[in-house]
């Protein structure tokens, strides 16, 4: 198994699309401080009426966002580009156990994501500490509060790339496993809100992978972070399983 994850990693350094993305994930740190830097010079140049109500480009911890859909890509094209390559036969040639081909594929996207998600959600935080100060701007008012939100968003972006992961096996295409995912965390979130009867729109909603990261750090108080992490848990598992049917029963 740790010849099959050394040839997966490989793999995934071997796609271009692989040091755009987390070179673009980085960068966000930076991203993430000017925004910072602007709201500052925006709060010192405020009058006392527009700061009440002072909104700006907030503590710069938005592009975490960002941050998650370059994960989520990442992701996808770790099962996705070798089907549009044909290397897919290949890879199953040589690891004949499909099982264990998707499984290094999880544990490389799990460490990769977790790595990066969580290295890049804290430095974007002390970025923006440091450039606010003691500014009242955004919600994270100061490291101590804040370090358990960026946490728990640097642990969503490696569920997100992993429910990523197994839906891309089970599609097959770039383009159909980005829709989905748009689909997963945008539209379904928005849809149960607007059409499910209270408290249904809140309990469906809570469990929904977009909204699971404030819950996690106790941000938000629908579910425990227990019961966050759990939610977690269980859209990985059923996920990465439509991955492992779907390989294990269908031709390259």
């Amino acid at each position: 198994m740790i010849d099959v994850i050394a040839s997966e990693t490989i793999k995934a350094r071997s796609i271009r699309s692989t040091r755009t993305l987390l070179g673009f994930s980085a960068a966000a740190v930076l991203v993430g401080g000017l925004m910072a830097l602007i709201s500052a010079g925006a709060w010192d140049s405020a009058t006392p009426d527009e700061r009440s109500h002072f909104g700006g480009l907030g503590d710069g911890t938005s592009v975490l966002t960002v941050v998650r859909l370059c994960l989520m890509t990442f992701g996808i094209l770790t099962a996705t580009s070798e089907y549009s390559t044909g290397m897919i036969r290949t890879s199953l040639i040589a690891v004949p156990v499909r099982r264990r081909l998707l499984l290094a594929k999880v544990t490389v996207v799990a460490v990769t994501s977790l790595i990066t998600g969580e290295a890049v959600a804290v430095a974007t935080l002390f970025m923006s500490r440091l450039v606010i100060g003691d500014r009242p701007i955004g919600s994270l008012t100061s490291v101590g509060t804040g370090l358990p939100v960026v946490l728990a968003e640097g642990l969503l972006m490696t569920v997100v790339a992993l429910i990523a992961l197994g839906l891309a096996t089970m599609i097959r295409s770039t383009a159909g496993t980005l829709v989905t995912m748009a689909v997963v965390l945008f539209v379904l979130p928005m849809a149960s809100q607007m059409l499910l009867p209270a408290p249904w729109n809140d309990r469906i909603t809570a469990v929904l992978p977009s909204e699971l990261a404030g819950q996690l750090s106790g941000a938000e108080a629908q579910l425990s972070p227990l019961g966050a992490l759990i939610a977690m848990a269980v859209w990985v598992t059923a996920a990465t399983y439509a991955g492992l049917a779907a390989i294990g029963r269908r031709d390259a």
